[in-house]
């Protein structure tokens, strides 16, 4: 038998900088470290992400929409 990939790892999720383990982070410190990043970003990356954000939502409406005409060609055979 072949060892799990995650043998010898005592705790695969490393603790935050604060020294919490992630799920020990509530929602509200979690959506404050994510404003407080958004602040960091300069306009260039956010310009970047946004286009990012874009990509992959019309990718994932591709991917759908070909997975909807594959269904609806085995209907009509």
């Amino acid at each position: 038998m072949s060892e799990p990939k995650t043998a010898g790892v005592t705790d695969p999720k490393p603790a935050t900088v604060d020294g919490k383990k992630p799920e020990d982070v509530t929602i509200s410190e979690g959506l404050s470290k994510i404003f407080e990043a958004g602040e960091e970003l300069t306009p260039e990356q956010i310009d970047a992400m946004a286009e990012q954000s874009k990509n992959a939502a019309k990718q994932s409406q591709d991917a759908r929409d070909n997975k909807n005409a594959q269904i609806e060609s085995g209907k009509d055979h």
